[in-house]
């Protein structure tokens, strides 16, 4: 059985360590990895970060931490987090 990825796309605050919070758009989808036993997110955010990068990416639902992998041609960074990510997701929501 494959699950869709829960998802986001909307503006998020960006915070990186040493610079100004900046408001971005973000599209992020997260699923259950049973191989890491654990909730991965990932998505492309409207800013420029070097890669390996920390921020911390805020909603309206909360803040969660990514790591930059990688810049698309497009200008906009991928992201990587592991965890509760910062929209809800209905498998860590569910009794909630």
């Amino acid at each position: 059985m494959h699950e869709e990825p829960e998802g986001y796309e909307d503006e998020v605050t960006v915070a990186v360590e040493g610079a100004e919070p900046r408001t971005a758009r973000a599209a992020l989808a997260a699923r259950f990895d049973s191989l890491a036993g654990s909730v991965i997110w990932s998505g492309r955010v409207a800013v420029a970060v070097a890669p390996r990068t920390r921020l911390e990416l805020t909603t309206p639902h909360g803040s969660s931490v990514a790591e930059a992998t990688e810049r698309d041609p497009w200008g906009s960074t991928r992201v990587r987090g592991v965890g509760r990510p910062p929209f809800p997701v209905e498998l860590l929501d569910a009794g909630a």
